[in-house]
């Protein structure tokens, strides 16, 4: 198979596009290995997952936990950085932020730099990475978005500084839209609906549309220091 005796590590990996990514990459030969942070939703997540994938809840901010996490690790191919907290929470004009709300929008960017401290120097020289921001980092939404599209913007800028700090490792950022995931839960219908009937793809986008995309930058040895964009639409409106 396509990835078969390769190594992929999937943060965020218990649920919506980490899921889905683990899902694929195992279906196509790679041994995962799934972080995230809760044990049991990871010991749930990686149930019916080809070739019994290795599970390791640790939060991406605590650089002790993960430094241990990933010790026995002599070499990693694939990295894949999809961990997303409750980021809508966090969503707020920018004079009505708590310190609290400033501190924690910048998390995913702190957990993305702590892993990628301890496994750069892990990973196989034709080895990928991609690192997940949001469509607001092209495309800012409205009023309470500045400092979502900040982390993203800098995830973006991140991508392209590593991949040629890091060449010839390969690393690429993947800017997703409208996805079915937790983080719509609470008016999943709603935005279902407007994207059926308002986008230009005029779908909702699933996990599965991003694994994909993903997976194609995992395995395209040409494609380094790109931002590939998969928001069915999003940014041209």
């Amino acid at each position: 198979m396509l990835l078969s005796g390769r190594t992929a590590i999937v943060v965020g990996a218990s649920s919506g596009i980490g899921l889905a990514t683990s899902r694929e990459a195992a279906n196509r030969g790679a041994h995962v290995v799934m972080v995230s942070r809760s044990a049991e939703k990871l010991e749930q997540a990686s149930q019916g997952i080809a070739g019994q994938p290795a599970v390791f809840p640790v939060d991406m901010l605590d650089g002790a936990g993960l430094a241990s996490a990933f010790a026995d690790f002599a070499r990693v191919d694939y990295v894949v950085l999809t961990a997303v907290a409750d980021e809508l929470a966090r969503r707020a004009p920018i004079d009505q932020l708590s310190d609290d709300q400033i501190e924690r929008s910048f998390d995913k960017m702190r957990g993305y730099v702590r892993i990628l401290r301890i496994l750069a120097p892990k990973l196989s020289a034709d080895g990928a990475i991609v690192l997940l921001c949001g469509a607001s980092a092209a495309r800012a939404p409205g009023p309470g978005f500045a400092l979502l599209s900040a982390e993203s913007s800098a995830i973006v800028g991140l991508g392209r500084a590593l991949a040629a700090e890091l060449a010839p490792i390969r690393v690429n950022v993947l800017m997703a839209g409208l996805v079915d995931t937790p983080i719509h839960h609470a008016k999943r219908e709603q935005t279902k609906s407007w994207a059926e009937t308002s986008l230009p793809a005029r779908r909702f986008g699933q996990p599965a549309d991003i694994a994909d995309a993903i997976l194609t930058l995992l395995t395209n040895p040409y494609t380094t220091g790109q931002t590939l964009v998969v928001d069915g639409g999003l940014s041209l409106m």
